[in-house]
């Protein structure tokens, strides 16, 4: 089966499909986007979607609300979506220690919307959490849910495992599990948390792959963080020659969608170069 070669939505994307014609080869949607702008959806005319979530919470113990529930389930129908990727992280917490957010002057509810996917601890409980609402959401969505590796910025206490420890552990445990390599978010956990991400990619079960990303990165303030605004570099390039020697992956995605100034040529020329590695293999 050959890879699908694509692109996260942004605002240019109509345009540099229709100028580049046969570059890109599926859009990735997230579901939070159609929210406030459905209309992103008309995109199915020319190139088929993925659908993207970042709501779940699939490491946390608060559960999504239900009519955004239904909204996604309402999407995925709509978007003809083959599957959902969704990151291994929490975003929501009961409230228990409100009052040590109270300084900010945030007027929270009872339940806390961090608004951002934050890695969670990698231990046991977590481990068996996630296996049970993936499986859970997949039922209820009714198509595959693709776990997607987060960027670390510092080591989550209570932890026993890595991240990566952590995947492989869930993948035996649940067979059924499906992953979405994110390389540039393991380029950035391994430098922060000093380990080789070639180490790291080998310890993972990339048999269980089916969509890659790649993205840019940017050093701030000591630490490496996950920037869709700069181009994929080098180092995670070559993560991915070497990810495609052990995964078949069924779509990989370059996320350039923090900033629509980015030249049409440069963006063609990144989605050739992933193109080509596809090939190298295929060979």
């Amino acid at each position: 089966m050959s890879t699908s070669i694509g692109i996260a939505y942004a605002d240019y994307v109509p345009r540099l499909i229709a100028q580049y014609r046969g570059a890109v080869d599926h859009v990735e949607i997230p579901f939070e986007q159609l929210l406030r702008a459905p209309q992103a959806l008309d995109l199915q005319r020319s190139v088929p979607v993925i659908l993207h979530c970042a709501s779940l919470s699939l490491a946390g113990d608060v559960p999504i609300p239900a009519p955004r529930a239904e909204a996604l389930r309402r999407w995925v129908g709509e978007s003809g979506t083959p599957w959902v990727g969704e990151h291994l992280a929490y975003l929501r917490a009961d409230g228990t220690h409100l009052h040590l957010a109270g300084h900010t002057g945030v007027p929270f509810g009872d339940d806390l919307d961090i608004g951002y996917t934050v890695s969670p601890q990698f231990s046991e409980a977590v481990l068996e959490r996630v296996a049970c609402q993936t499986a859970y959401w997949e039922e209820f969505l009714g198509v595959p849910l693709l776990l997607e590796n987060g960027p670390s910025y510092f080591s989550m206490p209570g932890s026993t495992m890595s991240q990566s420890s952590f995947i492989a552990a869930l993948c035996a445990r649940r067979p059924a599990t499906r992953l979405l390599l994110d390389l540039a978010h393991l380029s950035v956990t391994c430098a922060n948390m000093q380990l080789d991400p070639h180490a790291e990619l080998a310890k993972l079960p990339l048999e269980s792959v089916v969509e890659i990303h790649v993205s840019g990165i940017s050093d701030e303030a000591g630490l490496c963080w996950d920037d869709h605004a700069k181009r994929v570099p080098q180092s995670v390039f070559d993560l991915l020659d070497h990810a495609l020697l052990r995964a078949t992956p069924r779509a990989i995605t370059l996320e350039y969608n923090w900033d629509s100034s980015m030249p049409f040529g440069a963006i063609a020329a990144d989605l050739a170069r992933i193109r080509t590695a596809c090939m190298a293999v295929a060979a």
